[in-house]
């Protein structure tokens, strides 16, 4: 695969890499460390208490788990004002994202970056601060869940779909456009939800880019 890389031609095509956050450029996965982050750890494990019934369900295969997702977003994230948010995203970025980054990640992202390709972030972890840590890093592109607003105040609902499965491909053709072939697409990923954006790749990397 390395080969294939060192042989494509720069000139005549649009390279774009595409990377997931969550476990792919991180560590570990961060939206509930975000959440924890903004609501304080004793009314996070509290709330938690609460919510065993579904996280019990997730487990049995009852509901998926991004309908108990939705549960979460509510407890932690609903009600609090969008100045308020904002200063615990740039804060969670500032004082936390560093620490879960992979090296290896960041070393294929900064090596598309040099030579010239797009670089583009596409994950379930909402916007509120996938936006502001791409940037730091210099992303092309990002594409996030996005969280809902009412009134200045985050209503705990998701807007429009959450960027997972086939929702990760229909951002990237948003971004890129449909024709596929005007493009050679690198893709990097690591769970059963970026299935669908592996398999729409030309080169993808499953867990194995190091």
């Amino acid at each position: 695969m390395v080969m294939g890389i060192n042989k494509i031609d720069d000139e005549s095509s649009q390279i774009v890499a595409v990377f997931d956050f969550d476990g792919t450029i991180t560590n570990r996965h961060t939206f509930w460390r975000y959440m924890r982050f903004v609501s304080g750890s004793r009314k996070f494990y509290l709330g938690i208490l609460v919510l065993i019934p579904q996280i019990i369900l997730v487990l049995m295969g009852v509901i998926p788990i991004m309908q108990a997702r939705t549960k979460f977003i509510k407890k932690f994230l609903g009600g609090i004002t969008v100045p308020e948010e904002q200063a615990c995203a740039v804060k969670f970025v500032n004082n936390k994202v560093n620490k879960y980054l992979r090296a290896s990640a960041m070393r294929r992202l900064r090596w598309h970056q040099l030579k010239g390709h797009q670089t583009i972030l596409i994950s379930n972890s909402p916007e509120n601060y996938l936006v502001l840590w791409g940037n730091s890093v210099n992303f092309t592109h990002i594409s996030g869940t996005r969280l809902e607003v009412k009134n200045g105040k985050l209503t705990g609902k998701v807007q429009g779909k959450d960027c997972v499965s086939g929702e990760k491909v229909e951002r990237l053709k948003q971004i890129i456009g449909e024709k596929k072939e005007n493009f050679f697409i690198f893709v990097y990923g690591d769970s059963s939800g970026d299935k669908e954006l592996l398999e729409y790749a030309n080169v993808a990397f499953y867990r194995n880019w190091y």
